[in-house]
This record gives C-alpha cells, structure tokens and sequence, in this order.
C-alpha cells in the first residue's frame, strides 16, 4: 500500500471510530419474483435476490445494495450502488443537504453502464410536520451512447397527515451528449437537426433531440431536456406500509416519446415480524435516459428479511441518540387522553416520563417496524417530559423547547392546549 493510500485510510478509521458510539447498522435482503414487459414484447421473469446494508451517524448515512438475478439455470449480477448523505444541524428551520452516488447496471451485453452522480439540496424545514427544498447537480454515465452529461435541478414538499406522508418533486433534467464529427472510418458526419431525433435504444424509450452546433475541437454537442413532476403517498399503520406514485413527463415530442408521458406504482408490506415482512407491487416506469433503460410495465413479489437492526449480541452498538428519532408526535385523543408517537428503527425499548406520569418512566408499544406509541392521561397546561431509547440517557424530545431542569439537565416543555 502506498503512502496516500495507507494516510487515507488511517483518517477514515479515525473519523468513523470516533463516531462509532453513535453509528447504528442495519441491513436487509429482498428475495422474491420480477416480472417486466416492455410496450410490445413478451413479458419476462426472473427470481431476484437484493441484499443492502446502511450505517446511520448523526449528520452521515452511508449505504450500499445490490441484487442479483436468475434466469434459466444462471446467475448475473444486475446491479450495484454505494449512497453517501451528508446533512447539517438546523439551524432557524433550515438545513443543507449533499447526495452522492455511485452505481453500476449490467443487465445483458447490450445494457452495461456506469454512473456518477451528486446533488445538493436546501430543506426548509415547518416543525417537523413538513418542508420544502431545492437543489440540484449533475450526473456522469459511461457506456451510454446517447448522453454525456445530466445536470439535474428541482424542488419538492413534504407534508405529514396523520399517518401518512405527502411530497411531490418537480425535477428538471438537462442532457447533454458529445460525439465525433467523423465516423471510425475517418468520414465526416452531420451533426444532425433538431427534426432528426436520436433514438435512446433500439427497444424504444426516450430520445434526445439533435439541436447541435459543430465545435472548434471537432465534437457534436447535441442537447435535450424534459421536466418531471411527481406525486408520492407513504401511509404505515401497525403491521402495514402502502406507498403509491405518480407522476407526468413534459418535453418536446422529440425528447419524450408517449410511453414515457404518463405513470404509477404501489407497493404493499406486510410486517409479519419484525424482521419478516412480505411485499408486493407493481406499475409502470418511464424512460431513464441516462441509464439506457425504455419505459416498461413491472410487477414484484417476495419476503424481505432482517430489515432492523442486527442483534446487539451480534455487533455491539451503543444506545442510540435522539438524532436517530424520525418524528415525535403528542395528539389528543377524543376520550379526553393524549396519544404520544414516536418514530425511531432499529431500537428495542422506547419510554417516556415527566411530571404526568410522576417521573415514573413508561414504556411504549411497539406498532411497526419504526413506531411507537402510548396513550396517556395528561391535563391542559404546560408539562414537562423526557424521552429515552434503549436505557441511553434522559433527553428532552427532539422539537420542543427546552429547559434546565433542577438536576442541571435539559426537559422538553409539552403544551396541551
């Protein structure tokens, strides 16, 4: 190992122990039934088996996941990505936001591709009951033969109703693609007009319209874009999770064929454990330009196994801070009582306290994979509470106001009106 390499390395194991108090792993493998149809072909089917890890740090998430497929009597790799999200503390109801991702298809021969990306985003975000952002980046494909380049910009909200969350995006693509004037032959080629298209796949998709000019270095620039704009619904209540979209696609005719104008997914898990859970769905994809993929009906169905957490008897983590809880919740019930809601994965116990329950803890029930709740008699007026996971340390919930206590520690300020 070289000297850089040795350095790199060195740095990273010291800035990721350093944070292993705090770091939580979980991990899941999908297995189960694909089946795709493009417009006008035979549907196909393949049994998939897609194993992803992620590690969670305070203001660090990394991720990687893959699946394999098995068609006839072989295996194939189909594909592969690594995610890395960076976020910052809020600060005045805002936060800052960097994606990156790496990945890899390789489906057959003919659709073998590999892409870089990055995106940063603004959120803005409304007491943990919704938010907007904007942003935007650019995306690299190799292997691809009608794009070079991808810059991406949008915005998108996000709002919670009861149980469920709403968010739309809307999402402008902008495509950029650099080809030779002279063929391998040496002979010079048009760079085109924007009446003559240039097709994304044999097997349909989009297309990237030829509005070209012909460099100095001796290139064709040709460019395209279109817009997306798209609606998704996640609802969980107890054992079951529903999510559903839909979405539209605006561009010229020459970018956007009409099988890409227009689609929608579901899909539906079922928690049979905790760590077992069914899933099913299916609907219709868009053309992705940037990975060569046409747009194709799909439908799926398998088990998905050890979504939480791994055992601590397995891999020894820390109890988990408040940074891990998802959302924090107190509504008022009509039998006059308040139904406390907490949503945090891969932890075993959650309890609450404060002056309603006399400082006794109490321990919530678990509802799902990630939430869990209590129902308690607590008066009108102004309370004080504290919540804890996993037998860690007593801290005030995460979005309420806070105060030093006698002990010399925080307490969260629950208002019941």
């Amino acid at each position: 190992m070289t000297e850089p390499k040795a350095a790199i390395a060195a740095l990273t194991f010291v800035l990721l122990a350093s944070q292993g108090a705090l770091a939580q792993i979980a991990s899941k493998v999908e297995a189960g039934s694909i089946t795709t149809q493009q417009d006008g072909e035979v549907p196909s089917s393949v049994f998939s088996v897609a194993p992803g890890i992620r590690v969670d740090l305070p203001y660090l998430a990394l991720s990687a996941r893959g699946s394999a497929w098995l068609t006839g009597q072989q295996w194939q790799i189909a594909d592969g990505t690594l995610s890395g999200n960076l976020i910052t503390p809020v600060f005045n109801h805002f936060r800052a936001e960097m994606i990156g991702n790496a990945s890899r298809a390789f489906y057959d021969r003919s659709l073998e591709n590999d892409q870089v990306d990055a995106q940063a985003r603004l959120h803005m975000l409304f007491a943990q009951r919704g938010g907007i952002w904007v942003g935007g980046g650019v995306a690299r494909p190799w292997r691809i033969a009608v794009v070079s380049s991808v810059d991406v910009t949008g915005g998108g909200a996000w709002t919670r109703v009861g149980d469920a969350m709403l968010s739309g995006t809307y999402t402008n693509f902008f495509f950029t693609k650099v080809a030779a004037t002279r063929d391998s032959s040496g002979a010079t080629q048009s760079c085109g007009t924007h009446n003559e298209p240039l097709a994304i796949a044999a097997g349909g998709g989009s297309s990237l319209s030829s509005s070209a000019a012909t460099s100095p270095s001796n290139d064709c620039r040709r460019q395209s874009r279109f817009s997306d704009v798209e609606g998704s619904v996640n609802w969980a209540f107890g054992w079951l999770e529903l999510t559903g979209q839909a979405g539209y696609r605006f561009g010229d005719s020459y970018d956007v064929t009409p099988d890409s104008r227009r689609w929608a997914a579901g899909t539906a898990v079922v928690w049979i454990t905790n760590r077992v859970a069914a899933v099913m769905g299916g609907g219709r994809v868009p053309a992705n330009p940037s990975r060569g993929l046409p747009a194709r009906n799909y439908a799926n169905f398998g088990m998905m196994l050890s979504y939480n957490s791994i055992p601590r008897t397995t891999v020894p983590v820390a109890p988990r801070t408040l940074a891990a809880v998802r959302d924090f919740e107190v509504r008022p019930l009509a039998t006059g009582t308040q139904k406390i809601t907490v949503r945090v994965g891969g932890v075993e116990t959650v309890e609450v306290m404060g002056d309603f329950s006399d400082w006794t803890p109490l321990v919530l029930m678990r509802r799902g994979r990630d939430m869990w709740d209590i129902t308690l008699p607590v008066t009108t007026g102004v309370h004080e509470i504290n919540l804890r996971l996993d037998g860690g340390p007593w801290l005030a919930p995460p979005g309420l106001p806070t105060r030093r206590d006698s002990f010399n520690g925080d307490v969260g300020l629950l208002v019941v009106p």
